[in-house]
């Protein structure tokens, strides 16, 4: 194709971009209410709980572009990623906040109800209590939920045959502060399984002895704040009502760009807020689990939380799009999918440097890591973690951050 093909070719595609962009901030074509045409009056202070592995990091690079957009102050992610002593449930003395500059005051921490952020972006488990206490009355609590098999598997492909191989032997800090890639490594034994086989063992095997269990027991649940372990369907009920009275919004993967819609609405966010958060998803092999009648029973009864979690609140989205209006909902879902596709091609982002896998002897790491270990030992590991990645960290508070987690079940012996 010529040169000058190329930029007329170009040349229409931005006339059609900014044409759909103009649609989308068309005043008689979104009831916009008494704001302004494409910038909001106010910011929305917001919660955003990321879960694992549901298609939340998506919705966390948008989220981090809208307060990076608008300068908002917003809490740190100590240890990264995670927030407030992650994975137990949110504290206030671990809940840091971001200088101006890129360095976090780890010694500046919210030790009272005057201490009070604009934005929580990231992955901790949720107190709603805590939540509210450190954020403005108006802010927004929102999360998102994935089908739990889809979820299994991709947690599973994730930590285990992608982090797992990941891992450079020899190396103090092996793990990291978040234990990669547990529990699958001391359930699998370093064995070269599938997911199904993962999950015959986990059914049998797992216990809350095992680090980071709660990866392959109702995770979604569990970041919401959930006892994981709970099974009685009243009692489920019941948690998920309370949870839903203290939430504004959770999203649906399997309905992302719906969901997406219902979050701009509830934020107040510009559309092109909405374009800035596309994420690969790993590419691996699905299985359909009714095929496995005894699998498929086995799942049904270790994930019951997550389950009616997902069903309660797929229902709950459906009913928010009624309220939205399911036309505006169309017109805006088709808008919203033409203008993403249009940014593709306008805005070619340069792929990610994929990691590089090294094909690691999982089996030889696996009977590397120490077997007899107490608690004290596993503080120690992960204090000298936390002290290297922050070594300006106040007085004790690493040392009363490490025995935290580790209390939580999250601390490993690498």
């Amino acid at each position: 194709m010529s040169t000058s093909n190329v930029n007329n070719s170009k040349s229409l595609l931005q006339e059609e971009y900014s044409t759909t962009r103009s649609a989308l901030y068309d005043d008689n074509h979104i009831d916009w209410g008494n704001e302004t045409i494409g910038e909001w009056s106010t910011f929305r202070p917001f919660v955003f709980v990321k879960t694992h592995k549901t298609g939340s990091s998506t919705v966390n690079a948008m989220m981090d572009h809208y307060t990076e957009r608008l300068h908002i102050r917003k809490v740190h992610k100590f240890p990264p990623p995670f927030i407030g002593g992650y994975p137990g449930f949110m504290q206030n003395k671990f809940v840091f906040f971001d200088n101006d500059d890129t360095t976090p005051e780890l010694g500046s921490m919210c030790q009272n109800s005057a201490c009070e952020f604009s934005a929580i972006n990231g992955h901790f488990r949720l107190n709603l209590i805590v939540a509210k206490s450190v954020m403005p009355k108006r802010a927004k609590i929102l999360s998102i939920v994935r089908e739990p098999w889809r979820q299994f598997q991709s947690s599973f492909n994730y930590y285990y045959a992608v982090k797992g191989n990941q891992i450079k032997l020899g190396e103090k800090n092996m793990f990291g502060s978040n234990c990669l890639p547990y529990p699958y490594l001391q359930l699998a034994k370093g064995r070269f399984i599938n997911v199904l086989e993962y999950l015959d063992l986990a059914y049998e095997n797992l216990t809350q002895s095992i680090p980071y269990f709660f990866r392959s027991k109702n995770p979604q649940g569990f970041d919401l704040g959930i006892d994981p372990f709970i099974d009685n369907e009243e009692e489920i009920e019941e948690e998920i009502k309370h949870l839903e009275s203290g939430l504004d919004l959770i999203m649906i993967n399997e309905h992302m760009d719906e969901s997406l819609v219902l979050l701009k609405n509830e934020l107040k966010m510009d559309w092109e807020d909405l374009l800035q958060g596309d994420r690969k998803a790993l590419d691996y092999i699905h299985f359909d689990l009714k095929s496995y009648s005894e699998r498929y029973a086995n799942f049904q009864h270790f994930f019951k939380l997550d389950l009616i979690l997902y069903r309660h609140f797929n229902a709950t989205l459906w009913r928010k799009v009624d309220e939205y209006g399911r036309e505006r909902m169309n017109r805006d879902v088709t808008q919203l999918r033409k203008m993403k596709e249009l940014d593709k091609v306008m805005n070619s982002r340069k792929p990610r440097r994929k990691s590089s896998t090294k094909n690691v002897d999982l089996e030889k790491l696996f009977y590397s890591i120490p077997k007899v270990y107490n608690e004290t030992y596993l503080i120690d590991i992960l204090y000298k973690k936390l002290k290297k990645q922050a070594n300006r960290i106040r007085g004790n508070l690493a040392y009363d951050m490490a025995r935290y987690m580790v209390a939580n079940h999250g601390g490993c012996p690498l």
